[in-house]
């Protein structure tokens, strides 16, 4: 079984979000999880915290069953 790492960047202030991002496929869960948590952390820190503050921003991941390989 393989896993889809999800991407997409949020705004609580608005209730939207941009378009899905797909990262890369992944051998286990575990290891999906924990790049989408390394990955989040780095979109995070590549953006303007006044803008996050402003606009009141997360990022969202999710670990999808695929066929891909």
């Amino acid at each position: 079984m393989k896993f889809l790492l999800v991407l997409k960047v949020c705004s609580a202030l608005h209730g939207n979000c941009l378009p899905e991002n797909h990262i890369g496929v992944f051998d286990s869960w575990y290891g999906c999880a924990r790049q989408g948590t390394v990955e989040t952390l780095g979109i995070l820190d590549s953006m303007d915290p006044g803008l996050i503050n402003e606009k009141k921003l997360f990022v969202a991941f999710s670990c999808q069953i695929t066929n891909e390989t």
